[in-house]
């Protein structure tokens, strides 16, 4: 008879299988047999997760939304500022709700019992608004409001977004109208823009100008490497960079003769619990990677000397890479016995394909700039010397383009292995059609008319 232990491991592994299956094709077309068929087990395993589908279905929504949530609020607790709680709390529902097919929200507002576990994880939701809100105002970081209210208005936006209305009338999918729910409640309650010199001072250069926010890592002595300081000082600016509605563009820098060497394993292993280190480390950096990922606006890396582990995952979820001549890439997780983080496992194969990204992260083999350039890491080589004026005049061409297409496209082009084609269409539609009506596309349109015509 099997242990209580791994019967415990064994309903959890098939709970996440369940999700997995779930959230890509939603749930209401599978009875018992096709889910023992598409999990290749057997109707004994299923049953022990619950004494029903309709029961299987309800443990499996439940097991997402608390996933979900726990990961929220270490998202929310990582980043210790009143000024952006609010913030990273609904821009980390958008990135969890990013998995959840069309197929899956519709099959929960369809079953009664999944739609009440969605409603009281709304009803939660708008509680942890109202309450971020208060924090924030009596933190003197967000003008006083009826935070009861705020919590109310959130909860009438996320059922909306719940029922199909919001995508029905804009084309955005879940996780898009959580993130604009974020920038319009960002924008209404914050007292004034976010200070561009925050992170000045810290392992972080941060400032803007004309449209370009540059991010300079700036621990030269120790490769860029990032400890957690540096990993908090990363994802403040990259927030910093959200919030400022003036960026539209972010560039990635290393100062010194390395990019980023990865994680600090200096730091590792001086650690007294080294295991809670590296968890805490991991989770830290990994808000500025989804903050990075989740960028409304290009960004542009300029890559030299190493850039190894999670320094490869800031260049992964960059959209334009420059590489200087001396540049070189590699995961550099085995000959640490790590595995690997910041994306990593999810970003390479995406770039490189699964075959070369086994390659890289089973050998560690490193790659020059060359190689990397024909694996598809790199946009563009330079001589050293010409590397960083090369990178800012990138960013600056990018930042003088058309405001928000640009931006748009990024998010179309990075979201898109998560949709099927058909919802791709939908929101392809919806976003040229948003892009239509902006002024630079008028005058952009009048341009190219007038220029035709002539």
């Amino acid at each position: 008879m099997p242990s209580p232990d791994r019967t415990r491991t064994r309903r959890e592994e098939t709970l996440a299988q369940l999700r997995e299956l779930f959230l890509a094709e939603g749930f209401a077309s599978f009875n018992i047999g096709d889910l023992a068929e598409r999990l290749r087990c057997s109707r004994t395993t299923l049953y022990a997760v619950a004494p029903s589908k309709e029961q299987i279905v309800v443990a499996a929504v439940r097991s997402f939304f608390k996933a979900a949530a726990d990961r929220i609020e270490a998202r929310v607790a990582a980043s210790g500022d009143p000024a952006r709680q609010l913030a990273v709390y609904l821009e980390a529902v958008a990135a969890e709700l990013q998995p959840a097919s069309a197929a899956f929200l519709a099959d929960v507002a369809a079953f009664g019992p999944a739609n009440e576990v969605y409603q009281e994880n709304t009803r939660y939701a708008a509680e942890r608004v109202q309450s971020l809100v208060t924090e924030g105002v009596r933190a003197g970081v967000l003008r006083p409001i009826h935070a009861s209210f705020v919590g109310a208005a959130v909860a009438e936006v996320m059922n909306s977004i719940q029922r199909g209305a919001i995508q029905s009338a804009t084309g955005f999918d879940a996780a898009q109208a959580y993130r604009h729910l974020a920038d319009l409640v960002l924008a209404g309650l914050t007292t004034a823009p976010v200070d561009e010199h925050a992170v000045t001072g810290t392992s972080v250069r941060y400032g803007v100008a004309d449209g370009v926010a540059t991010i300079e890592l700036d621990r030269p002595e120790s490769s860029n490497a990032l400890d957690l300081p540096m990993a908090r000082a990363l994802g403040d600016a990259v927030e910093a960079a959200a919030a400022d509605p003036g960026v539209r563009c972010v560039l990635l820098l290393g100062r010194g003769r390395n990019f980023c060497a990865g994680g600090d394993v200096t730091a590792m292993h001086g650690a007294a619990d080294r295991a809670g280190y590296v968890l805490e480390l991991a989770r830290t950096a990994h808000r500025a990677v989804l903050a990075l990922a989740g960028l409304e606006v290009p960004v542009v890396a300029a890559v030299q000397g190493a850039a190894a582990g999670a320094g490869l995952a800031l260049t992964l979820v960059a959209d334009v890479v420059l590489a200087g001549e001396s540049a070189t890439f590699l995961t550099a997780y085995a000959q640490a016995g790590l595995t690997p983080d910041c994306g990593t496992s999810w970003l390479l194969p995406q770039v490189v394909g699964l075959r070369r990204a086994l390659a890289l992260t089973l050998t560690d083999r490193r790659l020059t700039a060359g190689e990397a350039a024909d694996w598809g890491l790199v946009t563009d080589v330079h001589p050293d010397e010409e590397l960083a004026e090369s990178a800012r005049q990138a960013a600056a061409r990018i930042a003088a383009g058309p405001f928000p297409a640009l931006g748009r496209t990024r998010r179309l082009l990075r979201d898109a292995p998560a949709r099927s084609l058909a919802d791709q269409l939908g929101i392809e539609a919806a976003t040229i059609a948003e892009a239509a009506a902006s002024a630079a596309a008028g005058a952009r349109l009048d341009a190219f008319v007038n220029g035709k015509r002539e």
